[in-house]
């Protein structure tokens, strides 16, 4: 398989809500395909739909799979801070719909989840499934990418202080962001409060919302200051205890969310023999 230099990917996709998008193939998978027939991108926080990384995973996707579709679904930054549960939640409705409206008759489903953004989404999306189905949404294969994560509040603060305004508004942003961090440093840390991440790191190994049977794929980095490579070990650890089967493709000196990119022949090249070893 060549692997395309990055560039905007330019899909078309549709608007389903505010934070769920659809891209439909001109063409379905052939009869005989063994691909993937939807591909669940659960993004970052706060990424643009311009950034290099992200089309760089719509153009590698097109070019490994297709005739498959891609749902996307964004993750605000305001769902890390002020937003409620149900104000994050109310925009994934319509992922039932869309995952269901696949039209082919094997559907196989494969997720890829960002960083901590993107395991918020599939938590949320895993429980929306399951109260309006009744039953736990279906799973070729899942990739974790640098996720997931309970965060200290250092790796916190490097999370959230990215993309802050420059010049005087710089002051007002990072100290309402400590004032989240220090509350939530109490709940955790002096009263044994769970943060939100602390759930949706259990819930992801929770056979009761997310499909057992799914393969996975864990990638982590050593360097990476905002979702600790020692986090995301555990998970795959707790995963395999349960009988899941794991890979992981492990990085030594590439920053957050960057292996896609920076180390993009290996990191694609696994991605596709993962997937031939999930059918």
């Amino acid at each position: 398989m060549v692997f395309p230099a990055p560039e905007q990917a330019n899909l078309e996709f549709q608007k389903l809500s505010k934070t769920v998008f659809l891209y439909t193939p001109p063409t379905t998978p052939p009869a005989n395909s063994t691909d993937p027939t939807t591909i669940l991108i659960c993004q970052w926080m706060g990424i643009s739909p311009k950034s290099r990384s992200l089309n760089t995973a719509y153009n590698q996707y097109r070019s490994l799979y297709p005739n498959s579709r891609i749902l996307s679904v964004r993750s605000i930054p305001e769902y890390f801070s002020t937003a409620t549960a149900s104000t994050r939640r109310a925009p994934l409705k319509q992922i039932i719909s869309a995952i269901d409206s696949d039209p082919t008759p094997e559907k196989r489903l494969l997720v890829h989840l960002f960083s901590n953004g993107g395991s918020l989404s599939f938590s949320d999306i895993s429980e929306i499934y399951k109260q309006g189905t009744g039953h736990v949404l279906s799973v070729k294969a899942i990739i974790f990418d640098s996720c997931p994560g309970r965060p200290t509040p250092t790796e916190g603060w490097a999370a959230m202080s990215v993309g802050l305004p420059k010049g005087i508004l710089w002051y007002p942003a990072a100290i309402s962001i400590f004032l989240i961090l220090g509350v939530i440093a109490i709940g955790r840390y002096g009263l044994g409060i769970p943060t939100f991440l602390d759930r949706v790191f259990s819930k992801l190994n929770d056979w009761e919302l997310v499909d057992r049977r799914a393969k996975r794929l864990y990638v982590w980095s050593d360097a990476d200051k905002i979702v600790a490579a020692r986090e995301c070990r555990e998970h795959a650890r707790l995963a395999k205890l349960e009988g899941v089967k794991v890979e992981t493709l492990e990085e030594t000196e590439t920053a957050h969310m960057t292996a896609l990119v920076k180390d993009g022949k290996r990191y694609w090249s696994t991605i596709e023999k993962f997937w031939k070893g999930s059918k």
